[in-house]
């Protein structure tokens, strides 16, 4: 036998072979982001321009549509964490322009990014499964389609919230030093788009040093420490400047939040009532699939607990400043919902959106509440669209948050009536108030019709005119005509 063997030919190696292509299906496999980040796209695009322009919106109309000195002037006085939100805004409408969808589209696109870069995340630290229902189940959520149709930075704060996760999970894994770098980006954009979200480093401090331990890879804290200190020196000038500015930016004094507010903060801050439930049970049962889920329950509630511990100090509790913690919600209940058959977590997910349609409906009604708009701005600018002259006058009660000088120039544009108090306009006066002329009578000059807008404040009370403002008009002008729509006071006065 050994003789046979010996004889025989010896092998001949084998030339190494290409790798084979990937299959058509392995490629598509590798698609399954695009499916929450499309069915996000579409649920959220769903009557997009709706909901009117409310009042925060006006303040991205005009504070975007100043020149960057302009902005800058504004940032002196209110609105200094928001200034990189207005420079991209104001680049944005420079090309797309400000109609009311254009306006939102940069919210909706980042909804439906975040649903894809949830649906990555859930796969890496999870299933593909749980990322995909992760993704399904935050598209399904009111507060999404709240702040996906909305021209505020939520959205895109919710999006680097996601991306620096991603990012740290990325870091962590594979230990590469520009992955920390791309970590350390996506924190500052963090901080830079809303920079009471950048609580959030503090639970992914909580991670990296629970891995770090497990691994006794002390270089992972160093660079993590590195990534965020970097960030934090580049947001320091900022945050320094928006600290001075609570008391005129947030007009309240510090009021923590009551227990009841804390135990609603699921519903509150989701958008749903019964969905918010359903999504924190489906959050329960992920953080108790297993060791990372737990750990991801400890990065979602450590930056909780730091901001309610953070409204102590500062007037900061409002459900739309958590809304950066909503992705990573979902993605602990998409690991939840990754325990059940796809089929019935699919029906899960389904039910959610069904229950919410009432939410989902009140949100495409009003950005300030269920049902009709605190105040109707359309409605009022069409009264003057249909009534004012050329020629004519106007003088608003401008002192509150309700920014109707702004919305009737953004609505008619050339066409509003002259506005007659103006002494140095918002822009010039870096602030989103106009400074008017002491003297009514003079600003009114010869002018044969004046107009006055009044809405009501903020708690639905009607207001009026200050009462030397409305002395001075009467004396010169008797009222022709009045109109009360949508929490607006509209009179016409005719000079005598």
């Amino acid at each position: 036998m050994s003789a046979l063997v010996d004889l025989a030919p010896p092998a001949v190696a084998s030339e190494p072979q290409p790798p084979a292509p990937p299959r058509r299906r392995d490629r598509l496999a590798r698609l399954y982001w695009l499916l929450p980040a499309v069915v996000t796209a579409v649920v959220v695009s769903i009557q997009l321009d709706r909901p009117q322009l409310w009042r925060d919106e006006f303040a991205t109309v005009t504070a975007s549509g100043r020149s960057l000195g302009d902005m800058a002037r504004l940032a002196q006085h209110i609105d200094a964490v928001l200034t990189p939100f207005y420079v991209f805004m104001h680049f944005w409408t420079a090309v797309f322009g400000n109609s009311t969808i254009a306006l939102r589209v940069p919210s909706l696109l980042a909804v439906a990014a975040t649903a894809g870069l949830l649906a990555v995340l859930g796969e890496r630290l999870f299933s593909v499964r749980a990322g995909v229902f992760a993704g399904l189940l935050f598209a399904a959520l009111p507060a999404v389609s709240r702040y996906g149709q909305e021209a505020r930075p939520y959205a895109l704060a919710a999006l680097a919230a996601t991306a620096a996760t991603l990012m740290l999970v990325e870091a962590v894994r594979k230990g590469r030093w520009w992955r920390w770098v791309l970590y350390g980006l996506a924190v500052f954009a963090l901080g830079a788009l809303h920079l009471v979200a950048i609580v959030l480093v503090a639970g992914h401090g909580v991670a990296v040093l629970y891995v770090a331990i497990r691994r006794r890879n002390w270089r992972l804290l160093l660079w993590a420490g590195i990534a965020v200190a970097v960030a934090g020196a580049a947001l320091l000038p900022m945050a320094l400047r928006g600290n001075s500015q609570w008391a005129v930016q947030l007009g309240t004094a510090p009021r923590p939040p009551d227990w009841q507010t804390l135990i609603r903060v699921a519903s509150d801050v989701s958008g749903a009532t019964t969905g918010g439930g359903v999504l924190l049970a489906l959050l329960l049962l992920g953080a108790g699939t297993s060791r990372r889920g737990r750990l991801l329950g400890a990065v979602l509630f450590v930056p909780l607990a730091a901001f309610v511990v953070m409204t102590v100090v500062s007037p900061l509790w409002h459900p739309r400043y958590l809304f950066f913690l909503i992705p990573l919600a979902c993605l602990l209940g998409g690991a939840g919902l990754a325990l059940v058959p796809w089929r019935a977590a699919l029906v899960v997910v389904i039910l959610c959106g069904v229950v919410a349609l009432t939410e989902h409906q009140g949100v495409r009604e009003s950005h300030e509440g269920r049902g009709a708009p605190l105040i109707d701005y359309r409605a009022a600018v069409a009264v003057l669209e249909q009534n004012a002259q050329p020629g004519d006058a106007i003088v608003y009660k401008r002192d509150g948050w309700q920014f109707a000088d702004i919305a009737t120039d953004y609505y008619l544009g050339a066409g509003a009536p002259r506005d007659a108090l103006v002494k140095v306009g918002r822009d010039a006066a870096g602030s989103f108030w106009t400074t008017e002329r002491p003297n009514v009578r003079r600003a009114l000059g010869a002018d044969p019709r004046v107009w006055t807008m009044v809405p009501d404040d903020l708690s639905r009370r009607k207001a009026e005119l200050p009462e030397a403002t409305l002395t001075a008009i009467e004396a010169d002008f008797t009222e022709a005509g009045e109109w009360r729509v949508g929490g607006i006071t509209l009179r016409l006065y005719d000079r005598r």
